[in-house]
């Protein structure tokens, strides 16, 4: 009968160094068997590792992207604080009592920038 499957290699091996006194075949068996079991233990660390450092390459990837702003936005919040400024200056320039007056009126006529991260 044919062995089929990922041992299948590794079986056929142990059949063939298998002792030819029964006696024997089973410690043989037993033996294999163990080293099997040490190989198995091995990669089921190696997977929880893995695993733990897949969370944690994950973990860091959500806190990098939570650092990230969009295009659009990093554009409203520049033209935001671009027209914020200008009225502060406007401001500062009217007379007492708010009267306007030609540097008010002509810091309030100063065109938007273009833009810087959309294009």
């Amino acid at each position: 009968m044919k062995r089929q499957g990922p041992g299948q290699l590794s079986v056929e091996v142990a059949d063939q160094m298998a002792p030819r006194d029964p006696k024997y075949q089973g410690r043989h068996y037993r033996a294999c068997l163990v080293d099997a079991h040490t190989v198995i233990e091995a990669f089921r660390q190696r997977i929880t590792d893995l695993e733990a450092e897949l969370e944690r390459v994950k973990r860091d990837c959500e806190y990098k992207l939570s650092l990230c702003v969009t295009r659009t936005a990093a554009e409203e919040a520049r033209l935001a604080a671009f027209r914020l400024a200008q009225e502060k200056a406007a401001l500062l320039m009217e007379f007492p009592g708010g009267i306007l007056n030609e540097a008010s009126e002509a810091i309030r006529a100063i065109p938007d920038p273009k833009p810087k991260f959309t294009r």
